[in-house]
């Protein structure tokens, strides 16, 4: 590890691009369009073709709308292709060049394995910023728009929000405050409302009404009945009122207008979704959430580790072909995705921290790439 670290403060800072680099980084190019091409490919058949072909034969879904929703799709898929098309580029392109002797011939010549796989890191690199632009600005919009278009299109719209059962519940120093049920929402009133108030655990105000509304900082509870109750359960105050204020947290109107999920979303949208969350007390859903945070915001550096395992791999076995170069691609990727949806559902279960189960399998990675490119440096 030490001699990488020595060739790495060794290379020049800002890295200028030398003839070697544009090489090297001109052989990847190909290789890299075949295998994002391929991996997205493969990605969105699975992914959605197989659904699309099913609602265009039970809900007579058509053709023009089929391939409209494909393709407002496709950036998510994207997403997942680019990484896989990193390690499936780094490996054919080192693997060619090694094949021509020309990896050999920068070796006698002094040049490291390190700084051979400069210009891979490089790629990766870009690679990293345009998965991570793609995830937050591009794919989560169009992805929302895509479902939105295939609703309409097979006559199934859905609301924007949340049409019944809204349930929130609040707790404060260890114990809870308050529960607020509304058995419909309309999009701006709810009905059939039910609060209940605690203080130190022990029920003291239930609160029903007939319909309930959100008016700048404080709910309008129209048509209901206030009960305050004392400490042995017998009310203290009755009182049956056509239209009160109450000055209790919007968070339930929060809820009720968010229907999306963590894909549908930016990393921000779902930042500010889990603060809302955090105020509802669900423990189990809050922990999902920020499992795909923490997914959505590690899955880009995957590109970094995946350049330097495909080239440190092309380097070192010259007679990979293509057609091994895929499969070896693949047989790495898959035991990445089996190691990063294990660790995904023991975060969501609550066994590892969220940060653990997304962050964890990408270091795994990051690891073995450091000590790919340490052995190869060695000898």
């Amino acid at each position: 590890m030490l001699a990488i670290a020595h060739s790495l403060e060794k290379l020049p800072w800002p890295p200028r691009f030398s003839l070697l680099d544009r090489y090297i980084l001109r052989e990847m190019i190909r290789p890299f369009v075949f295998g994002f091409g391929i991996f997205t490919a493969i990605a969105a058949v699975i992914g959605t073709v197989f659904y699309l072909i099913r609602n265009m034969v039970e809900h007579h879904l058509g053709l023009l709308s089929a391939i409209q929703v494909f393709f407002l799709r496709l950036p998510t898929f994207a997403v997942l292709g680019i990484p896989m098309a990193m390690l499936f580029g780094a490996l054919l392109s080192y693997s060619q060049l090694s094949r021509r002797s020309e990896l050999i011939a920068c070796k006698s010549c002094g040049v490291s394995p390190v700084r051979l796989v400069r210009p891979a890191l490089l790629a990766g690199f870009c690679a990293l910023l345009c998965t991570f632009a793609l995830n937050e600005l591009v794919a989560p919009p169009l992805a929302y728009r895509a479902i939105k278009t295939l609703e309409v299109a097979i006559h199934r719209p859905q609301p924007t929000f949340q049409t019944r059962n809204i349930f929130y519940r609040r707790f404060g120093d260890g114990h809870l405050r308050q529960l607020f049920f509304a058995h419909r929402f309309d999009g701006k009133v709810m009905g059939q409302v039910t609060v209940l108030n605690f203080e130190q655990g022990e029920l003291r105000e239930i609160i029903t009404a007939q319909e309930a509304q959100w008016q700048g900082s404080a709910w309008l509870f129209r048509q209901g009945t206030y009960h305050h109750l004392r400490g042995d359960r017998d009310y203290d105050v009755a009182e049956i009122f056509s239209e009160r204020r109450f000055a209790y947290p919007r968070t339930p109107l929060d809820l009720a207008m968010e229907t999306r999920v963590p894909e549908f979303m930016t990393s921000r949208e779902i930042y500010r979704y889990l603060q809302i969350l955090a105020e509802s007390g669900d423990a189990k859903r809050l922990r999902q959430w920020r499992v795909q945070l923490q997914e959505k915001l590690s899955l880009p550096f995957l590109c970094l580790s995946f350049a330097v395992i495909g080239a440190v791999l092309g380097i070192s076995s010259p007679r990979q072909g293509q057609g091994r170069a895929f499969g070896l691609s693949v047989a790495i990727i898959f035991g990445y995705y089996v190691a990063a949806f294990i660790f995904t559902a023991f975060g969501e279960g609550g066994a590892v921290h969220p940060i653990v189960a997304s962050w964890l399998p990408k270091g795994i990675v990051s690891a073995i790439a450091l000590g790919m490119l340490y052995d190869a440096n060695r000898h």
